[in-house]
């Protein structure tokens, strides 16, 4: 089941936000997506996979990241990171769920 949060993703490479892009099919559903601010990253985060790319109209899953809400099952996102202390905070994407979730940022690794 969809969310219908409005949560805002940071990308996992930039951590700059993320805008929420619509995509007009065919299909009766319009699928939304969030994608990087940066109009050079290709990165998007969706609901049902996670982090991904974005390349010629198409999702790009060989860069693909994903972390799992442990609580609901749900995908989590990056919501805030803190340069200061290396940290990133994860949270939960389902509007029910308000799991969240501190892990070490990739640059202190």
């Amino acid at each position: 089941m969809m969310s219908s949060q409005l949560f805002s993703p940071l990308c996992d490479v930039h951590h700059v936000f993320m805008q929420r892009v619509m995509l007009e099919e065919d299909a009766e559903e319009v699928r939304s997506f969030h994608a990087c601010e940066r109009r050079d990253c290709a990165r998007v985060f969706r609901e049902c996979g996670g982090y991904s790319d974005w390349i010629e109209g198409e999702f790009d899953e060989s860069r693909s990241y994903s972390r799992t809400c442990p609580q609901c099952g749900a995908v989590l996102y990056l919501a805030e990171v803190d340069h200061w202390q290396k940290v990133e905070t994860w949270e939960c994407a389902r509007n029910e769920c308000n799991f969240s979730e501190e892990y070490p940022s990739p640059s202190a690794r």
